[in-house]
């Protein structure tokens, strides 16, 4: 009998093909997914280069523009000012949205600006200012839109209300004591101090006393007094001559210059009279100041306003010198004169109270015979009062009525004195467009107000 055999590989053949056709269907597939995922990384990474770009571009034009509102040269421009003059108080405001479309750009950007004051007392002291730009992305959202707001940016700053003239103070970290440093020193030191090295300097407050004042060049606070041979010049002093007398005392110098006009109104800026003999006292006084609750916040009523309260300012210890003319014999034009005042408080070291001339041989008041005292002082800072709208806050270096917390010396706080029928005089405010530097108005100090 014969056997007939049949082959199995040709059926195993067909099994393999099945299975390798099968893979490449699922390879097929698995490549088909990765490409999807491709085509939308890449679709993402575009949208995402795109944003980005306009992200930057937004916060370029941000930028810009506040670098605009901060080109004004002045703080007000004159009535005649050419026409090309920026100024602070026309320039410094709020202005309606506006489109921007940049060169090479894909969108179109929307700019918004908002100018408020820092705060209702402050102003005209600075102003804030907010710039928003905003943009329609390629995904079809509005930054402005309240329900999504990715696509904008916003930069917000203040502006201050300060002459542009002197900007370039804050241009450079300023040294300790304050930017202007004469002879490297603290800038209240007297100028015909002796620098002494290490950090001291003497002054020797009348050239009738011994008396020698050393300051610490860096705080401007007198450190040291002693009595030296009044015929030793404070030129020739060294450091080895006030050994004995460093660091024997805590002290603030309180200094200035008194003036004299007799015409009639008086001239502030160049007084024309030759000084009369006189004395400088620091005294008690009163003054007003906001009251505070428990918290240590100021306290207002029912309309809203500050609540104020009286206190007094009790005189501090101190000595005074001056040069005064002695004589009428004595011609001069000025009187310079030099106090250190003690603090009365130690922690921290403060004093208060109210600088007044003691008249020698004269009196003090309205008469045509009689003189009154004036004070050069201003808001030179513009920050006005925070409390009292109708009363403008000097502070102590700007030659108060009636100093109040003084932390450190204080010079330049200068007196003119006028005939008793003669108002204290007052002089154009700083304006630079015009060539004015310095504000020479006055307040009466003498008799009182």
């Amino acid at each position: 009998m014969n056997k007939q055999y049949t082959s199995s590989r040709p059926r195993l053949q067909r099994r393999q093909l099945g299975v390798t056709l099968i893979e490449a269907l699922v390879a097929l597939m698995i490549m088909g997914f990765g490409m999807v995922a491709l085509v939308e990384l890449m679709g993402n990474l575009r949208r995402s280069g795109d944003l980005g770009k306009q992200r930057s571009e937004a916060m370029r034009l941000a930028q810009a523009e506040m670098a605009t509102l901060r080109a004004f040269s002045v703080v007000a421009k004159a009535s005649d000012a050419a026409s090309g003059v920026i100024d602070y108080e026309t320039h410094i405001v709020s202005a309606e949205s506006r489109s921007v479309t940049p060169d090479d750009s894909n969108t179109t950007y929307t700019l918004t600006r908002a100018v408020a004051p820092l705060d209702a007392a402050s102003e005209p002291g600075a102003r804030t200012v907010h710039v928003t730009v905003t943009w329609e992305d390629r995904g079809g959202r509005k930054g402005a839109e309240a329900e999504d707001t990715r696509q904008s940016v916003a930069l917000s700053t203040v502006i201050a209300r300060v002459e542009p003239a002197f900007s370039g103070a804050v241009g450079f970290t300023p040294p300790p004591g304050g930017t202007r440093q004469p002879g490297g020193r603290h800038p209240t030191i007297p100028t015909a101090a002796k620098d002494l090295g290490h950090n001291m300097s003497a002054h020797r407050p009348s050239t009738l006393s011994g008396m020698v004042w050393v300051f610490n060049n860096v705080t401007g606070v007198i450190t040291g007094k002693c009595t030296i041979d009044p015929s030793t010049p404070v030129t020739s002093l060294t450091a080895v001559d006030v050994e004995s007398c460093k660091n024997n005392t805590v002290g603030y110098l309180l200094s200035g210059t008194v003036r004299f006009s007799n015409t009639t109104p008086a001239n502030p800026t160049l007084p024309e009279a030759n000084a009369i003999n006189l004395d400088m006292a620091i005294v008690s006084s009163n003054y007003l100041t906001p009251d505070t609750d428990t918290l240590g916040r100021p306290r207002k009523d029912a309309a809203g306003d500050y609540i104020m309260k009286e206190l007094t300012a009790t005189a501090p210890s101190h000595e005074c010198f001056d040069n005064a003319p002695t004589s009428p014999l004595i011609i001069q034009q000025f009187v310079n004169y030099d106090c250190i005042v003690y603090p009365t408080d130690t922690s921290p070291r403060i004093w208060s109270g109210k600088l007044t001339v003691v008249p020698v041989g004269f009196s003090i008041g309205m008469l045509a015979t009689e003189y009154r005292v004036c004070r050069y002082t201003a808001d030179y800072n513009g920050n006005r009062s925070p409390y009292v709208s109708a009363t403008v806050a000097y502070d102590n270096f700007e030659h108060p009525e009636v100093y109040v917390g003084v932390t450190g010396s204080l010079a330049r706080q200068n007196f003119l004195v006028v005939k008793g029928t003669s108002t204290c005089p007052t002089a154009p405010a700083v304006e630079p467009a015009r060539g004015i530097f310095v504000d020479f108005s006055t307040k009466q100090l003498q008799p009182s107000p």
